[in-house]
């Protein structure tokens, strides 16, 4: 993943010296060139003078006079080099104040660069305001009421200055004041994800907004990359009752997150979808250790995926007309389904060339996950359900020919002692269940997944070996006997031994639809910035 390095450009530059040093009566003067909206913060050197030949520090330029628990935010946060601190408790501090009842304000403070002439109110021409919306680094949020009231909040960076805004359409009920408030802490905590050294999601936090109160939210994060050469990360979220998304895109690659959670009759039980979000959880690494994704990357899959799938609502019984979702689905429709609400996933990393001998080579991740749910039929007694899973794993990437031994390619063929692997999976599960006449006539299952590693090994430049190794496998499954009104074996049985035995095999069932991405294979996992003697193994 991308470092986000220190900004130099937000050091205040070193003072010049000078033999005039400002005192009240000097201050006491006003500017022609002042702006009026602007205040003047003034340092304890600046009034009092300093010593020697140095010149003062100037003073602070602030767009408003008011002083709050933000204004108080800022001025901690200030100093800080980097996105995340300069962010610091600012977001958590602006809904804070929304629970307060204060849900309309402006703040923003620049740091004025030194000059000989310490003429502390002409600098206040430098127009703090003129921040909002123009940071180099940038934090959007915007919150729907479900009343119609929206809300936005929006923080700018840049070297020398720091600016925070919150407006609302309307006002606000106590309770809508109140469920903003309690997503301070998410905020915060999204911030300071992407104020990381590598940047991480942390969304889980704002995904538990009160759907009874808001309606959506959405967070929009832009950092800046200083390096060479400069590059910007962003970060979209939105979220409301059915629809989540999240796209974040940096120099690593990108992520494209979206689930669909209007279907509310398709979602299990939390234990029923925790379960799911294990075993998806397990694929993905699967996949990260099968292809040498980016660790960062992946990482940010797992976190987002999860928080996706978080405060989703309650799943309806059986008996109840859907409120979303087109037939009342029993206990035998819902064992064919994983219990999560549908998605699309897919990571790319960004490709890299890193053997100069041979530039058709290339270093890549890329890798898609998805689930959809279809509900048909012309009646609920002749309904049918179908849900197909399906992932892909394209990859590609460099391997030393001696472990613990970094692979340093050059144009030298005595560097060129490594294997080149292509990766190319796929894996797909669909399960159905069709109804005649109120009475269940079709189930199955069907799984397949095929495998191919594609490996050359080189040695002194010199191709030795150019082998290919497939892998497939396909399962085919009747689940009538299992889920059909006349089941084999229950003959002689009484009532409550048949719902028992019948509990038992949904229950089993619901474990084997889940997409099984590497049917009985294990795969260790893979960790790029360790070494074989160190802990790690290649895979």
């Amino acid at each position: 993943m991308t470092s986000i390095s220190p900004l130099s450009s937000w050091n205040s530059a070193p003072s010049r010296t000078s033999s005039i040093t400002p005192n009240r009566a000097d201050a006491a003067s006003p500017s022609p060139v002042s702006t009026p909206s602007s205040i003047v913060a003034f340092s304890p050197e600046s009034v009092n003078g300093s010593s020697g030949a140095a010149l003062p520090k100037p003073p602070m330029v602030w767009e408003s006079a008011t002083r709050d628990k933000v204004s108080e935010a800022m001025t901690k946060s200030f100093s800080s080099y980097a996105f995340g601190g300069r962010f610091s408790g600012l977001g958590a501090a602006m809904l804070g104040q929304a629970k307060l009842g204060n849900y309309n304000f402006s703040q923003a403070m620049r740091q004025p660069p030194p000059s000989t002439t310490p003429n502390v109110y002409g600098a206040s021409a430098i127009a703090p305001g003129d921040l909002h919306g123009n940071g180099e680094d940038r934090v959007a949020l915007s919150i729907t009421t479900r009343s119609g009231v929206e809300v936005k909040l929006s923080l700018d960076s840049q070297g020398d200055g720091l600016a925070v805004n919150m407006t609302t359409s309307g006002d606000l009920s106590d309770a809508e004041a109140s469920a903003l408030g309690d997503l301070a802490k998410g905020f915060q905590d999204a911030i300071d994800g992407m104020g990381q050294s590598t940047p991480k999601i942390k969304l889980e936090g704002l995904m538990q907004f009160d759907q009874q109160v808001l309606a959506s939210v959405k967070l929009h994060a832009e950092v800046k990359v200083r390096g060479e050469p400069e590059s910007v990360q962003t970060l979209d979220f939105q979220a409301d009752g059915a629809q989540r998304k999240i796209s974040f895109s940096g120099e690593a690659g990108t992520l494209d997150l979206k689930v669909d959670a209007s279907q509310l009759n398709t979602l299990g039980s939390r234990e029923r979808q925790a379960k799911a979000l294990d075993s998806y959880m397990k694929q993905f690494d699967q996949a990260a250790s099968r292809g040498h994704g980016d660790a960062g990357l992946v990482a940010m899959l797992k976190d987002g995926f999860t928080a996706l799938h978080s405060n989703t609502a309650a799943p309806q019984a059986a008996t109840e007309t859907p409120e979303t979702g087109k037939w009342r689905l029993a206990a035998e429709d819902k064992s064919i389904l994983t219990g999560l609400a549908d998605f699309s996933a897919s990571v790319s990393q960004t490709v890299q060339f890193s053997n100069p001998m041979r530039s058709a080579e290339k270093d890549g991740f890329n890798y898609e996950v998805s689930q959809k749910t279809a509900q048909t039929g012309a009646s609920q007694d002749a309904r049918s359900i179908r849900q197909q899973q399906q992932s892909k794993l394209s990859a590609s990437f460099h391997q030393t020919l001696v472990p613990g031994v970094p692979l340093r390619l050059t144009t030298s063929t005595e560097s060129q002692n490594y294997t080149y692997h292509q990766i190319e999976d796929t894996a797909s599960s669909d399960a159905q269940v069709a109804y005649k006449d109120g009475k269940m006539v079709k189930a199955s299952l069907r799984q397949e997944g095929s495998q191919s590693e594609h490996v050359m090994k080189y040695f002194m430049g010199k191709l030795e070996s150019d082998k290919t190794t497939p892998g497939n496998y396909s399962v085919l499954r009747d689940l009538l006997p299992v889920l059909g009104p006349y089941r084999t074996g229950e003959l002689g049985m009484t009532p409550e031994k048949k719902a028992e035995q019948r509990q038992q095999a949904m229950l089993s069932l619901s474990d084997d639809v889940l997409l099984q991405s590497y049917a009985g294979q294990s795969i260790g996992l893979w960790r790029a910035d360790v070494l074989p003697g160190e802990g790690g193994a290649a895979a």
